[in-house]
């Protein structure tokens, strides 16, 4: 036999004397996943080596979980807990933050956002803190503004380097009637405004001086085209020998009616030919479709020689001529009609399409938004709102107090509760209307008033801080500041100490004296306007009047005055009065003598 033989032989007698003995099983044998997993299920905070221990060597059956489930409730829940493993904060990326910042301060301008995300992108803190403040001042440019940079951009691009003839006739479609008619109204220029002219008439007269220029814009009421045409006939002898040096015109203007007006300026020319142009191609295609007898009639005017291309109809195919559709569009618009029927006698309306091909598209836009508003409100959706200060609709948060508009055109935040503009953190009811408001100015008018003094003689209006109630004013009257009546003297007075109590007084408390005053004369005011203990005021000006002179009282009324004499013998006591009766003599004699000369 081999060697290899003898081996397999012994391999196989060991393993049938090993299949005869007991050996022990591994531990994930020893675990009954049955136990396991219902008892990690049921305390999910156990620490899985608790679970796992306590269920080694078990097997399952309804005994054994009632046994074990009982045996983790005698512990009180004090059993080994799982581990809690926090996981990293997730870091976003520069879009994915800048889109939470979008979503968290949606009426702020994205530009501005976009710089403080890439300035602050690496100080997470930072950035919160900038969040937080500007959710709290809302002190941040806005999204109306940016938006209107843009359109105000793009319009600035349309009347200077990217000028197109046929683009600038579709806004104004004579603009030789249009720039000519005195009756256009022309709104004063800005300080922006006259800049960017006076430096567009230096550049284009050179040969004027700058003074000349200035003159006849401001003789011609800032009027551009006006100052032009003025300018383009000032005398030859009158001009400068040589041009002037160009100055930089400003890179942004806000005002576009100024920027139409040199774009017409400017090509006038352009726009001469264009219109001659199209003038001679329209009446060759009029004389080929009259030919051809293409030529159509209005339903309503009656035109017989409308060309196709002016033509629309309603969906009925009622045809009329554009010029009629446009204006009885405009027309049941202005009555506040969303339906535009044909203006004939079928009961077919006339499409959006039709609409947008006849409309300004300014006009087109606000009828569409129009009509979509009234679509949307017309599905019923719950927790639709619409902004109480344009036709924007949204569904705003359940949680959330304020109705933010996103039209571009509006972008204000309103109460949802009373629909007036955000007056967070004051409740509705806290809040002035006008008639509050009204009321309220009148009052404290009164109360001024009554605290201010006012000087007989100049009219001068003053209040005393402190000091005697006896008033000089610079003007040199006398008056009293508790009756308000001239003074010649302080006879009208009663001093400290004296008995005269029908006198005003010349030493009183200032404070008190204010007070008393504003009080009698807010309560007046508020009988006059018919405020009573029933209809109060939201903001009433007296509610801290007794708080403030409460706390700033001082005591200004002087000690009795002392004698000067007190504590002297009698030789003395005369002594001082021989000196006291020479000295008033002789003072007497010097006014004597002062009235003489």
């Amino acid at each position: 036999m081999t060697e290899n033989g003898l081996e397999s032989i012994l391999d196989q007698l060991r393993e049938e004397q090993n299949a005869d003995e007991p050996h022990a099983l591994p531990e994930e044998e020893q675990l009954d996943n049955k136990l396991v997993h219902p008892l990690m299920e049921i305390f999910p905070d156990a620490c899985p080596q608790f679970i796992r221990k306590i269920c080694k060597g078990k097997r399952h059956s309804p005994a054994v979980m009632d046994n074990l489930i009982a045996k983790i409730l005698d512990t009180d829940m004090d059993y080994p807990k799982r581990q809690k493993v926090e996981s990293p904060p997730c870091r976003l990326n520069a879009s994915e933050q800048l889109e939470l910042m979008k979503s968290i301060l949606v009426d702020a301008d994205p530009d501005y956002l976009q710089m403080h995300c890439d300035r602050l992108i690496d100080n997470p803190d930072e950035l919160k803190a900038f969040v937080s403040e500007a959710l709290e001042t809302r002190n941040y440019p806005t999204l109306k503004e940016y938006l209107r940079k843009k359109q105000i951009s793009a319009q600035q691009n349309q009347y200077t380097n990217k000028f197109s003839v046929a683009k600038f006739l579709e806004v104004i479609p004579d603009p030789f009637q249009y720039f000519a008619d005195s009756k256009r109204k022309v709104n004063g220029l800005d300080n922006h405004s006259h800049h960017y002219a006076m430096c567009y008439l230096r550049n284009k007269f050179a040969l004027v001086s700058v003074r000349s220029i200035r003159e006849s814009f401001i003789k011609n009421e800032e009027r551009f085209l006006a100052t032009c045409k003025e300018l383009e006939s000032y005398p030859s002898f009158k001009r400068l020998k040589s041009k002037r040096p160009k100055v930089v015109m400003p890179s942004v203007i806000q005002n576009i009616p100024l920027l139409q007006e040199i774009a017409f300026y400017d090509h006038q020319e352009e726009i001469t030919e264009f219109l001659n142009k199209r003038k001679i191609e329209e009446e060759m295609e009029r004389k080929q479709a009259k030919a051809a007898g293409l030529l159509q009639t209005c339903a309503c005017c009656y035109d017989d020689e409308i060309m196709f291309k002016d033509i629309t109809s309603c969906e009925a195919g009622c045809i009329f001529c554009k010029d009629c559709v446009r204006k009885g569009a405009e027309v049941a618009f202005g009555d506040g009609k969303l339906d535009f029927p044909c203006l004939g006698d079928c009961e077919s309306h006339f499409s959006l399409q039709v609409l947008q091909a006849v409309l300004t598209p300014k006009m087109f836009s606000v009828v569409a938004l129009k009509k979509q508003v009234e679509e949307v409100k017309a599905a019923g959706i719950d927790d639709l709102e619409t902004c109480p200060f344009c036709d924007f609709v949204t569904i705003p948060a359940r949680d959330d107090k304020l109705f933010r508009c996103l039209n571009p055109e509006c972008m204000k935040e309103s109460c949802r509760m009373c629909k007036e503009p955000s007056h967070v953190p004051l409740r509705c009811d806290e809040v002035e209307k006008d008639a509050d408001v009204k009321a309220r100015t009148y009052i404290e008018n009164k109360m001024t008033e009554a605290l201010l003094r006012t000087c007989y003689k100049c009219g001068m209006k003053f209040i005393k801080s402190d000091g005697c109630n006896k008033m000089t004013c610079s003007c040199g009257a006398l008056m009293c500041y508790v009756c308000n009546q001239p003074v010649k003297d302080y006879n009208h007075f009663n001093g400290p100490g004296g008995d005269k109590t029908n006198l005003c007084p010349l030493y009183s408390d200032t404070n008190q004296l204010h007070k008393d005053a504003i009080l009698k004369s807010a309560e007046e005011a508020k009988n006059d306007i018919g405020i009573s203990v029933a209809k109060k005021l939201k903001i009433d000006p007296t509610a801290d009047i007794q708080h403030h002179y409460k706390t700033n009282t001082k005591p200004v009324i002087p000690a009795a005055p002392v004698n000067p004499f007190l504590g002297l013998n009698r030789e003395d006591l005369l002594l001082q009065e021989r000196a006291l009766q020479m000295f008033e003599h002789y003072n007497r004699r010097l006014h004597h003598r002062r009235g003489h000369h």
